[in-house]
């Protein structure tokens, strides 16, 4: 086999402009991630990760961008204990910002985010793949008022959840989503008790309403990080759930990255992604 290059030089940069990437495990061919990057960036995750050893040795070392993802570090590193490397193919090139995040997210709807280590999918992800059903329904939905208009709950926080984090659990519809949405989050606790209703989003749709109950929000204990929380609930009552239930999310929620979001009057970003 041809040994890979490590990096392209400035030239090329120039004529790659932006791109889509894959990352594909030499043992079996599959692609576990998608980006979309410029320059190097196709070649940045593997040349983040280290052997393990090196985390052994470092317990403080910090995380950057190309190494904080469980998935993809555990996947790489399998690669590299077995003496080869991550192969990497430029999927498509010479594009703009724009053009390439449309290409990467669809590209990330074709394989599936359950088949890859991605932790989330692509750019305007609402837009995404869709059963014509449930494509019908969503563009058919109403949005709730937002506060301007209506003071019907005056505090929530919304939380966009995955088809992938739902199949994830058994039992019925309902309590897949509540075990959905409920865990796990980068969210501080003191924060988000200030909020006693969360809302569970799917493809732009409200799909469950719920009341924290007295506990609250309080640190996930199978987090190691220390950063993440979960919060126990009760469906809410049925003046609050049906002012939510089935509706769109306003146009100001859509375009959010972040699945978590503080709402009230002023809309709040979580903290952390």
């Amino acid at each position: 086999m041809t040994t890979q290059i490590a990096e392209f030089n400035s030239e090329i940069h120039e004529k790659l402009k932006s791109y889509v990437y894959r990352l594909v495990d030499p043992r079996n061919g599959k692609t576990f991630y998608v980006g979309k990057g410029k320059g190097n960036r196709v070649f940045d995750h593997a040349k983040a990760v280290n052997p393990k050893e090196f985390y052994a040795e470092n317990p403080d070392f910090e995380p950057t961008e190309d190494n904080k993802d469980p998935a993809k570090i555990e996947m790489i590193l399998e690669i590299k204990d077995k003496g080869l490397e991550v192969i990497h193919i430029i999927q498509r090139w010479g594009m703009s910002d724009s053009t390439a995040f449309e290409v990467e997210a669809a590209f990330i709807d074709y394989f599936g985010l359950e088949h890859l280590t991605n932790k989330q999918k692509g750019h305007d992800y609402e837009r995404g793949m869709r059963w014509t059903d449930d494509l019908n329904r969503e563009l058919s939905a109403e949005p709730f008022e937002d506060y301007n208009k209506n003071n019907e709950c005056q505090k929530f926080i919304l939380i966009k959840i995955t088809d992938y984090s739902i199949n994830l659990h058994d039992g019925t519809e309902k309590e897949k989503i509540y075990q959905a949405v409920r865990a796990s989050w980068r969210i501080t606790p003191k924060i988000a008790n200030q909020y006693p209703y969360v809302l569970a989003v799917r493809h732009g749709i409200v799909v469950g309403v719920y009341k924290i109950d007295e506990n609250g929000w309080k640190k996930d204990p199978s987090d190691i990080t220390g950063k993440r929380a979960l919060f126990d609930g009760i469906p809410a009552e049925e003046k609050v759930k049906n002012y939510f239930m089935g509706k769109k999310i306003p146009k100001r929620y859509i375009k959010r990255q972040n699945p978590v979001s503080y709402c009230d009057r002023n809309l709040v970003e979580a903290e952390e992604k």
